[in-house]
Order: structure tokens, then sequence, then C-alpha cells
């Protein structure tokens, strides 16, 4: 027969009595009646002390309180594990907040560095802080701080949700601190290998780039320089329609992007490229180097012979049907062509084993150190030209400017004007014209 330790000695405490099994079961009242049966609602819930049914028991009710206090009449399930929990918050709490593009990228992110991992797969009562700090030691030993960042703070977000709702007793997640790596031996194979690690085009490469355009070496060499000329990102230049330049005042305005996002932003439906805003939300434009026109008029031209449907009035589409180049497409015919041109892109595995090398993307991060590395250089007027708010001070105070930006170097005035390519110059230059050769008969 059941033992009855004490009666409800304290408003919300509750009757708890000892089971022959010799566990705990309490028993608490809620103050609210159960909308079902217009009696007061009582929840019952066992643990192995007399202190843990109790406090299983008062989580629930107030958990089921709450509910009632929005509305809702929602029975605890105690299967539940923080995955679905996790799904739960990013639907009703984050989603809200993101435009398509972030919450594809959200849960992108967590589809390949939270749900598979244990952590997702418990039950409420099994997370604790050394769960976290095990979860947390084992992303960071497989990707960047960069990466695993999101996850980390969305489980501590989630948790602070769970808390809130008193599903959850404490926020676990937000109690781990992240273990720091501490270098104190020197490690001469590590030293050696970041220096060796390639982060930006050489001169070298960009006059590869320029000699395949210049010979006509593809479509893909006129898009290269473009990029490197203005720092827009892939997304921004596949997007650029032929009214967003101004020839005659010498500008590009950058007012759109093409991004990826859920269709009807429902994860269950597969993905679409959609047209977008640019990164940060905010338009800007561009001062063209006398390259970069160059490269427009070229791209314009090319796209008047060789596309015969433009509906989107695109600066460079696809010549087939018309359409926005994917980043993907032109991600693997810029591989191809730094392989054709025997350009190093410095290929290596990352602690995921997975193969990275230098992408469309390292352009931007090439136009945007040559800028800031040139003689007088304005850090302000290259942010203001690639888009960037880090240097958020001086963009408060500091404004586009045609002069500003007309003053920030490209890739072209930095390398390209010592190397004139005409063809009486490349003759008259033994080693340029050797590469000039070797260059035209890999794409002969």
């Amino acid at each position: 027969m059941a033992k009855k330790i004490d009666g409800r000695k304290e408003n919300g405490e509750g009757n708890v009595r000892k089971l022959p099994s010799g566990k705990y079961e309490c028993v608490i009242q809620s103050k609210y009646l159960n909308p079902k049966t217009g009696k007061p609602k009582r929840i019952k819930r066992m643990g192995d002390t007399e202190s843990a049914a109790r406090d299983k028991a008062k989580m629930d009710v107030a958990a089921w309180e709450k509910e009632i206090e929005r509305g809702k009449d929602v029975k605890i399930n105690k299967a539940k594990t923080f995955g679905e929990y996790m799904s739960e918050f990013i639907e009703q709490e984050v989603k809200p907040n993101l435009t398509g593009s972030g919450y594809h990228s959200y849960i992108s992110n967590l589809n390949r560095n939270f749900y598979p991992f244990p952590i997702a797969k418990y039950q409420l009562h099994m997370l604790n802080a050394v769960e976290f700090e095990n979860y947390y030691d084992t992303i960071l030993g497989l990707k960047s701080k960069k990466t695993c960042s999101l996850p980390m703070q969305l489980c501590k977000r989630c948790c602070k949700w769970l808390v809130n709702r008193s599903l959850l007793k404490e926020n676990y997640a937000e109690q781990v601190s992240v273990k720091r790596e501490i270098s104190d031996e020197y490690n001469r194979k590590r030293e050696e290998d970041i220096k060796k690690r390639k982060k930006i085009f050489t001169p070298e490469d960009i006059q590869k780039f320029y000699y395949a355009y210049k010979n006509n070496m593809g479509q893909y060499p006129v898009v290269v320089l473009f990029l490197l000329e203005t720092g827009l990102r892939a997304g921004e230049f596949a997007a650029l329609r032929n009214d967003n330049i101004d020839l005659e005042n010498n500008k590009i305005y950058i007012v759109e992007t093409r991004s990826l996002r859920f269709k009807d932003n429902d994860k269950n439906k597969g993905i679409e490229y959609y047209t977008k805003v640019p990164k940060n939300k905010e338009t800007r434009f561009i001062m063209m180097s006398e390259l970069c026109r160059e490269c427009v008029l070229y791209m314009m031209e090319q796209t008047r012979l060789k596309c015969r449907n433009n509906p989107d009035n695109l600066l460079y589409p696809t010549f087939i049907n018309g359409k926005r180049r994917s980043n993907s497409s032109m991600e693997v015919c810029f591989k191809e062509l730094c392989n054709k041109l025997e350009i190093d892109r410095d290929i290596h595995l990352t602690k995921s084993g997975q193969q990275k090398g230098l992408c469309l993307h390292s352009l931007r991060h090439t136009a945007d150190t040559m800028a800031n590395t040139a003689k007088n250089a304005n850090v302000v007027n290259t942010a203001l030209k690639m888009g960037h708010k880090a240097i958020s001070v001086e963009n408060v105070y500091t404004h586009a400017t045609e002069e500003g930006l007309s003053s920030v170097m490209t890739p072209s005035q930095a390398v390209l004007d010592e190397y004139k390519t005409d063809a009486v110059n490349i003759a008259n230059d033994d080693e340029l014209y050797k590469m000039y050769l070797k260059l035209k008969e890999k794409f002969e």
C-alpha cells in the first residue's frame, strides 16, 4: 500500500507519497480549471526521490498553466526530444524575424551541425551542462568556430525559451564555457602550413585571367575580371541588370542580389532561387574603372549576340535561356577555368575531411585586400564600395561620393597597368609570350 509522505502544506507543493516500488509520486493541483472537465487540473509525476517527484510535478504544472494563459491547452509530451523542441522554436520564434535566405541558411546549418548529433535526440530530462559541453567540443573539433557559432547560439536561445515555458529547469546550454585553444609548444608543421595557406589570388593569377579574357577563352574570364574590379558578390553580379548601369556617369548601382530560399518559405517544399535586396539591406553604387567599363561593354555585346531572349534585361544571363546564372554553375565554370590556366586554388582538407580552396568569393577578398593595402588606401571608401558595415562609426559620418569611390585601387590598376597585353608588347617580352602561347594552346 502506498505510504503518504505529507499533505499539501504550502500552495503549489502538492501531496507526495511513497509507492510500493520504492519510487515517489507527487500530485499537484493547478490554480486553473481543466477546460475539458471543468474541474481543477491535477498533474501527477513520479521520481526516484521525494524532491525529484515534487520538482517534476511543479515544473509541469507551471508549464501547463503558462500554456493556458496563452489560450492553449497543450498536453505535455515527455517523449519529445530537444531536436523537436528546437524545430518548434525556430518556426515560432526565429523564422518570423528572418528573410527567406536567412531561414534557409539557419535550417541548412542545423541540418549539418545539430540534428545529426546526440544532443538533438535527448529528451529534456536527459539534458545537462555536461551534455552541451560534449556537443560543443564535438562540433568545434569538426568545424570552424564561425560555422559552430550559429547552432551554439540557437541552443542557448532555445533553452532559455524552454525555461521561460517551465519545460526546462535551467539554461544548461548557457552554463558551458567553450574551451579555447591554448598554444604553448611551438608546432613547426602547423606554422608552416599556416604560412603556406593561400588566402587570395596573386598578381600572376590576375595576369592569367586577363590574358584569358583578351583572347576570348570562354564566357568566364570576363566575369572573373569584372568581379575583381568591382568586388561584387557572385549573387549581386548574377542579378545585375542593364538598367542598373549608368554608362554616362560611369556608375553601377547594386540594388538586388540572387539567393536561395525554401518554396513558400516551407522547409518541406524544396528550394528555389529568387531575387532579393543586397546583403545588409542597403543599395550602393560603384564607380567603374577603365577595365570594368570595358568588361561591361563586352558582356553587353556578348549577350546581344548570343542570348535570343533576355526578359529581365540582365547584363550577362545564361545564353541558352536568358535566366540568371546560378552561383553553383558559376562556381563550377570558375574552377574549370582555374584548372585550364594552371592557377593554384590551394585545395586542402578541412576538419570535416571536405576539400576546400579559393572560390568565386575569394575574388572579392582579393579586390578588398588589394584596395586596402594600396598606397594611400582609404579603408572607409573601400568599405562603402564593398557594401561592408564593419566600420560602423565611420559609416555614420561618411557617405559614398564619386571622388572617394574613384580613388579605390582596383586589381587592374595595381597589377595590369604594368603589363599591356597588346600583341606588340607581349611579343617583346619572352616570358609573357611563352605564357601567352601556353594558355592559348590549352584553350584550342
